[in-house]
């Protein structure tokens, strides 16, 4: 049986190596090492059909981004890969470094005090945008929400509610929450559940499928219908005006 790579079955593979920042080059050669270990870079140029110098190139550029190692044996180096987990962890390392140079260059942005607005459509960007929200978002700071969409949000998040919680605990970021009448004992018991959250009650306020966010110089909007929308608008003086409405609101609600 060959060694070289069988691109039929490892297309989709390379194509979504590709995608996550690998050359075509490297993601073949980290598909080489994956079922070897301690490998020479003999083998794996005829397991990957490529010259010898892309081979060497690859490697050195997989070991710097975490994704291979070697050993050297009787003066040779002998390569092995890294956990394919390590991807997630560059993705993570990637957006970390994306909101700190769009923090440093925001200021230079001719833009920078107008306001922005942006939809968020569907499950998967609504889930997703939330948790960019959450890294960005000042340590500490605190999240006013008008809650008019009942128990949606949490049932939209689901499983990954707990990783959502686990950040925003971390950055120490807590949660008012202002409900209609009718949520007080689920209320409670999320009370009871998550740090950092305290809630009170409305009694004018009417269920219905909006919830309004007020985070930090951004204002959210969350429209639980088919599909599920977020409005969100970025926009100091706005989300300050609306922080203010909520105060008014939050002394007049029932504890």
């Amino acid at each position: 049986m060959s060694e070289i790579i069988d691109e039929k079955i490892d297309d989709s593979l390379l194509k979504k190596l590709e995608e996550l920042g690998l050359s075509q080059k490297e993601s073949r050669v980290y598909l080489a090492l994956l079922p070897r270990r301690d490998t020479g870079t003999s083998k794996i140029i005829r397991a990957t059909g490529l010259h010898g110098q892309f081979v060497y190139d690859a490697l050195e550029r997989l070991e710097k981004l975490g994704l291979a190692k070697h050993v050297t044996q009787n003066g040779r180096k002998k390569f092995s890969a890294n956990t394919p987990n390590r991807l997630v962890a560059l993705i993570d390392e990637k957006k970390l470094a994306a909101h700190s140079i769009a923090r440093e260059l925001q200021s230079r942005f001719q833009g920078a005090h107008e306001q922005d607005f942006e939809v968020y459509q569907g499950h998967d960007a609504f889930v997703a945008h939330e948790f960019q929200l959450m890294e960005k978002m000042p340590e500490g700071c605190t999240i006013d929400i008008l809650g008019g969409g009942g128990g949606s949000y949490v049932g939209i998040i689901g499983e990954q509610m707990d990783e959502f919680e686990n950040i925003r605990n971390r950055r120490g970021i807590k949660i008012r929450y202002i409900s209609a009448a009718g949520q007080g004992e689920s209320l409670k018991k999320m009370a009871a559940s998550r740090r950092n959250f305290e809630y009170r009650i409305f009694p004018y306020l009417e269920n219905g499928l909006i919830d309004t966010d007020i985070w930090p110089g951004t204002l959210v909007l969350q429209f639980y219908g088919d599909p599920i929308l977020s409005f969100t608008l970025t926009s100091k003086e706005i989300a300050a005006s609306y922080s203010q409405f909520f105060e008014a609101l939050w002394k007049a609600s029932a504890v």
